[in-house]
């Protein structure tokens, strides 16, 4: 998807940013974004990429605060933390980009 396919009312709001979740801890944000299969990242469109991971991050710490304490840890996630927050993060991004019309 290219800016120019929206239209200029869209553009312009592209133009002036969308918000993004102001996330504390990127290593804990890192640790969950690896969970989602890089292709499908790589799909959403670079200019709401950043407002798309973010706030599905942020999503995360605040509906599912225990599990984003252990992602906050040092050191790499336990296997069952890893494999929830995996759940969580991929049926998240298939919901919204189902919502988007993006195939993953």
């Amino acid at each position: 998807m290219k800016l120019t396919d929206f239209t200029k009312t869209d553009q312009d709001e592209i133009e002036k940013g969308l918000l993004t979740a102001k996330l504390t801890d990127k290593e804990a944000t890192k640790k969950i974004l690896t969970l989602v299969p890089e292709e499908w990242i790589k799909k959403i469109p670079f200019f709401v990429r950043g407002h798309a991971t973010t706030k599905s991050v942020e999503k995360i710490a605040n509906e599912y605060p225990d599990l984003y304490a252990v992602a906050k840890e040092p050191g790499e996630l336990p296997e069952k933390e890893r494999e929830e927050l995996k759940k969580i993060i991929t049926d998240l991004f298939r919901e919204r980009m189902d919502k988007h019309n993006i195939k993953y």
